[in-house]
């Protein structure tokens, strides 16, 4: 996973529209939260991630989570899903992709706990927001086994890579996140890689 810079200006003044409804609506009481905080961040360590079962292990990553997918139209409010179909139609014609797979609302100490998404192999995109950075996104690096702590940004930040399925044992990609601030992730799979690249580059604005 890398960090690429968001050059695009039709798709920042998009996002600045997105960051704008995050900051002033009062968006945890319009949704129904799953999980509890980890206040001991146990889900996002070294000592939970060996614990993992790899063999078993489904590839999702909600299992042990704090905060909510808002595709979810079952536990928020109308409000939330109207805006959820605004911003599906405000950012295709940019990215050429019909809607996110995932739009992950973390609450202050939401969490995702250590997770592979192999049942969801693909090319990624992830925008994600926080108003001052207080947030991180955490990899285990597949050939090199270490572990890499991506510190947000103030703003919006977007991170592009491959996650991997079963059978690319070499691209097996643990991952995880957490936000000490209210936090927005708007999370693409991709299954082509021409598509994906040209998404990238649209971004950077090449």
């Amino acid at each position: 996973m890398k960090q690429i810079q968001i050059n695009n200006q039709e798709l920042t003044n998009v996002l600045n529209d997105i960051s704008d409804w995050f900051n002033n609506f009062d968006l945890i009481n319009h949704v129904n939260m799953r999980g509890e905080p980890d206040v001991d961040e146990y889900y996002t360590s070294e000592e939970y991630l060996n614990s993992i079962d790899k063999e078993t292990h489904d590839g999702f990553g909600a299992t042990f989570s704090y905060g909510l997918d808002i595709n979810d139209s079952s536990n928020v409010h109308r409000l939330v899903i109207e805006k959820r179909i605004e911003i599906d139609k405000a950012l295709k014609p940019i990215l050429s992709t019909p809607n996110s797979a995932v739009k992950m609302f973390y609450p202050k100490g939401g969490f995702m706990h250590w997770h592979n998404n192999h049942n969801v192999p693909g090319y990624n995109i992830l925008l994600s927001y926080t108003q001052n950075g207080n947030g991180f996104f955490r990899y285990k690096d597949p050939l090199t086994n270490d572990t890499i702590t991506m510190h947000d940004e103030p703003g919006w930040t977007a991170k592009v890579g491959y996650y991997g399925s079963n059978d690319e044992p070499d691209k097996i990609y643990w991952h995880c996140a957490r936000a000490y601030e209210d936090r927005f992730t708007l999370g693409y799979v991709i299954p082509h890689q021409e598509m994906w690249q040209m998404m990238c580059d649209d971004i950077e604005d090449h």
